[in-house]
């Protein structure tokens, strides 16, 4: 395969980065179950449903099988300069699905004690906007790894910048939440919920950096 650079790729590296993508794939959609969970909690007060958990639960289950099926192929790869970058990325492509699972069930554990309002309403919105949109542009740097290693880096440099933007709402976030009136089993239960949010954001930005590399590497 000819890149965007006239550098060749070899096909052994095509299929796997074509696997990784498909891989991605999955954490992508896990991610949007959980977002768009928040978000119907908080516009229409939508509880999670026991078909979405069990949606969850079989891409976690699908993504599992994926990545044996990569590391593999990687096993066998022996003279693949990229590989130690690829299982990085594999390794947190894997952990963006876990974290989506997890943190999919606290949320569905505290929908039916209260729905938030006012400041704390808001800031989760951008908070899942901000999720979203993170987990989007680490799809869109898999994808270009194989097509365009320049837009790939972009990406990855967007990745960060994101991920700062979530760290500062979360703060804003948590300020709120301890203010509130609520229940002690309510509030400990959301804040592991955030929390499992922001370890996705932060395994975000660390496949940004393993993209960074591979980009290096292709680029020679």
């Amino acid at each position: 395969m000819v890149l965007d650079n006239g550098r060749f790729l070899t096909q052994e590296l095509a299929n796997i980065t074509h696997m990784i993508d498909e891989h991605f794939r999955i954490a992508l959609s896990a991610n949007k179950i959980v977002v768009n969970g928040l978000f119907g909690w908080l516009d229409e007060e939508k509880k999670v449903t026991d078909e979405e958990l069990r949606a969850i639960t079989e891409l976690e289950e699908k993504g599992d099988n994926l990545k044996r099926r990569i590391l593999n192929e990687l096993a066998k790869a022996n003279s693949l300069l990229q590989r130690e970058d690829l299982l990085r990325l594999v390794h947190y492509n894997d952990k963006l699905i876990d974290g989506a699972e997890i943190a999919c069930y606290h949320l569905a554990a505290v929908i039916d004690s209260w729905v938030p309002s006012g400041q704390l309403r808001y800031k989760l919105h951008e908070f899942g906007e901000a999720l979203l949109s993170i987990v989007s542009e680490q799809r869109e740097a898999v994808r270009f790894l194989a097509l365009d290693i320049e837009k790939s880096m972009e990406r990855a440099d967007a990745i960060c910048k994101i991920e700062k933007k979530i760290d500062i709402i979360l703060r804003e976030i948590i300020t709120v939440l301890y203010a509130s009136d609520l229940a002690l089993e309510t509030l400990l239960r959301f804040r592991d919920f955030l929390m499992m949010m922001e370890e996705v954001a932060n395994f975000s930005e660390d496949a940004a950096i393993a993209i960074r590399g591979l980009s290096l590497t292709l680029n020679i």
